[in-house]
């Protein structure tokens, strides 16, 4: 925990990662709904929306604006996530890919000192993936996603973890999977309510 923060200041972060087309759009609005039903104050942001920019910001762009910055990600959630924390969120669901937990731990955490981190590892089979992609997908850019996305599952078979909860998604709803992980995390406790007037 940053020094600088308190119990009562630590941010939670629910990280839902997995290869594109696993499911993590849909699970992180399934539990920010259910959150929101039992009146829990969270915030709910999606990785690939941090960065895009075009151009790309270059090393000394980055570095002009702050100075050991890498990643324009980290600027974004930033920026983001001090409005989210003056209006009083101390919760943020945060989905993408993450191939490189460690590297997106440090990131994320040099947006948000402090934080505690419950990973969800989203998986499928390939064949359950490319259904998805299909439905999402152009017909012209469905190939190109499909590699993208065969190849980010490959990688990311390749990093374990004991804190890492793996759930498995096929043949399960939204709704099965959102009760699963709601079960493993506090968050619906009574003390965690937020009373909405």
């Amino acid at each position: 925990m940053d020094a600088a923060v308190g119990p009562d200041d630590q941010i939670e972060i629910l990280l839902l990662t997995g290869p594109a087309g696993v499911g993590k759009s849909t699970l992180s609005w399934e539990i920010s709904a259910r959150l929101a039903e039992a009146g829990i104050a969270h915030a709910t942001i999606e990785s690939d929306e941090l960065d895009r920019i075009f151009p790309r910001p270059s090393r000394q762009d980055l570095e002009r604006l702050s100075p050991g910055t890498i990643d324009v990600s980290a600027l974004t959630l930033k920026a983001i996530w001090s409005t989210y924390k003056e209006l009083g969120s101390k919760r943020l669901i945060l989905s993408g890919v993450m191939m490189h937990l460690d590297f997106d731990r440090r990131w994320i955490t040099s947006a948000i000192p402090g934080a505690r981190f419950t990973v969800v590892r989203l998986m499928a089979t390939e064949e359950n993936i490319a259904s998805r992609l299909a439905r999402r997908e152009t017909e012209g850019s469905m190939e190109d996603q499909l590699g993208r996305s065969l190849r980010q599952m490959n990688r990311i078979a390749t990093e374990t973890g004991k804190d890492i909860l793996y759930i498995n998604t096929d043949g399960r709803t939204t709704s099965e999977i959102t009760d699963e992980v709601l079960a493993r995390i506090d968050w619906l406790k009574p003390q965690n309510r937020t009373e909405i007037l």
